[in-house]
């Protein structure tokens, strides 16, 4: 299997959008509240409204342009994904926000039934809309999509993407272009001293990476706006995944103290999440076992769960019942990051007898 790291741009344009069609997941992003408010202020009234009616809060729908945004030719900006938007038949637009593209979407619903719901036929769009959608804000946000006029759905997202790449993005890319160039340095580095099995899970931050049937190639590329979820994508026989920036890399100020040793004390100062890690020292459970077990939602301890993952606490096996277990390196990874952000304290000096 080869592993290949790079950059690409137009892929973390994408990842923006998603952190912003999903405002109700603020208090797990590393960005917080204030990159929010940055972007509210920054981006147009009716382009906010359209980018937000286009999604209905589903992280799903614009992040199925990466398969187009993967077939960018270097460098994958911004603007050259908007051209490769621009440059579709509204009918195709549709098709890409569907899902029709997608190779997750392809496993749940036939292809032939997306082409025929988005021409209209009731039969394939109740099909579709039942076995597609992911909750009931995608549901809603799929049900717009087939009803809306091709041509305007097309235009006003044009515009849309336009107006975000000039009122945030650009100021973004040029923040967070460097953090991204020398997280891609560091990674490739690093996937040359260690076994792939061991790169990936530390790259990822303890998720386990296994290979779908027919994968030639994984891709890596390092993001910054949604840590510190990890982003998985398949294409072709690529497996694309977007890993987040460490928090020991990604801000340039010394002083600032890294996003991981303040997720570590936020996530081990939280009763919910003391007691979730107290069920996992008895051994490793699925998602719906520990939602069984404290008789929460599943969407309400997933949270938990990434904090504590993002935290470097736990760890989560592969597919969608994979099991999560502590990781037992935690204790050594909060002293290294202690140490590294605080100085020595010097020792009083006796006093002279």
């Amino acid at each position: 299997m080869t592993v290949r790291i790079d950059r690409r741009d137009a892929f973390e344009f994408l990842l923006t959008l998603t952190a912003y069609a999903t405002p109700y997941r603020v208090d797990s992003y590393d960005v917080g509240a204030a990159w929010f408010d940055r972007v509210d202020d920054a981006v147009a009234r009716d382009h906010r409204e359209t980018l937000r009616g286009l999604t209905g809060g589903c992280e799903h729908i614009l992040v199925r342009l990466f398969s187009l945004a993967h077939d960018l030719g270097a460098p994958g900006t911004s603007g050259q994904l908007l051209d490769a938007v621009e440059g579709l038949s509204p009918a195709d637009v549709r098709l890409y926000l569907l899902g029709y593209y997608s190779k997750r979407t392809r496993r749940r619903v036939a292809p032939d039934v997306i082409r025929a719901a988005a021409a209209g036929d009731p039969a394939a769009s109740r099909t579709f809309l039942a076995d597609a959608a992911d909750g009931p804000e995608c549901s809603l946000a799929l049900s717009a999509l087939l009803a809306a006029d091709p041509t305007n759905l097309r235009d006003r997202l044009v515009e849309a993407l336009r107006g975000w790449d000039q009122a945030v993005f650009r100021d973004h890319i040029e923040d967070v272009g460097p953090l991204l160039e020398r997280e891609v340095d560091r990674l490739r580095r690093r996937a040359a001293e260690v076994a792939e099995r061991d790169f990936l899970a530390e790259a990822t931050d303890g998720a386990e990476v296994v290979a779908e049937p027919g994968t030639d190639v994984i891709e890596l590329f390092p993001q910054w706006v949604l840590r510190p979820w990890n982003v998985f994508w398949e294409h072709g026989t690529a497996q694309i995944i977007g890993v987040p920036i460490p928090a020991e890399h990604a801000s340039a100020d010394p002083d600032e103290p890294p996003d991981r040793l303040v997720n570590l004390a936020k996530a081990l100062g939280d009763e919910r999440r003391l007691r979730i890690l107290r069920r996992l020292t008895v051994g490793p459970y699925t998602l719906q076992e520990l939602a069984d077990h404290f008789g929460i939602p599943k969407t309400t301890l997933l949270h938990h769960l990434v904090i504590l993952r993002s935290a470097g606490i736990v760890r989560v096996g592969p597919g969608p019942s994979g099991k999560y277990s502590l990781r037992p390196e935690m204790p050594l990874e909060l002293h290294r990051l202690l140490d590294g952000y605080l100085p020595a304290i010097p020792r009083a000096r006796k006093p002279a007898s």
